[in-house]
């Protein structure tokens, strides 16, 4: 089984996407904290959960999501490839701004 929760805050504003499928997809980043070290995570929705986040999610909003852990690989100038992390989201909750 692959899952991850992850609670957070937006670090910046997500971007909408229609793909050439017309499919509604957004990009965000969710920041977390653990021990005072903050890591941002690379996530995407589909369909009418990317809808939904796009209308209501802001930078600073704090959200709970469920997903999968996926692996993208993304080309570099070298021969290997990078293989990126993204969370594919499942289920979120939105929690408010962050610091309230």
């Amino acid at each position: 089984m692959n899952s991850i929760t992850l609670i957070g805050f937006l670090h910046k504003p997500l971007t909408y996407h229609c793909t050439v499928h017309g499919q509604d997809l957004v990009r965000f980043e969710l920041c977390t904290s653990t021990a005072g070290r903050q890591a941002h995570h690379h996530c995407l929705a589909w369909g009418p959960a990317a809808l939904d986040l796009h209308r209501h999610l802001q930078p600073g909003d704090r959200l709970l999501l469920r997903g999968e852990l996926q692996y993208r690989s993304h080309p570099q100038q070298s021969p290997q490839k990078a293989m990126v992390p993204e969370i594919y989201v499942r289920t979120y909750t939105y929690l408010g701004k962050a610091g309230k």
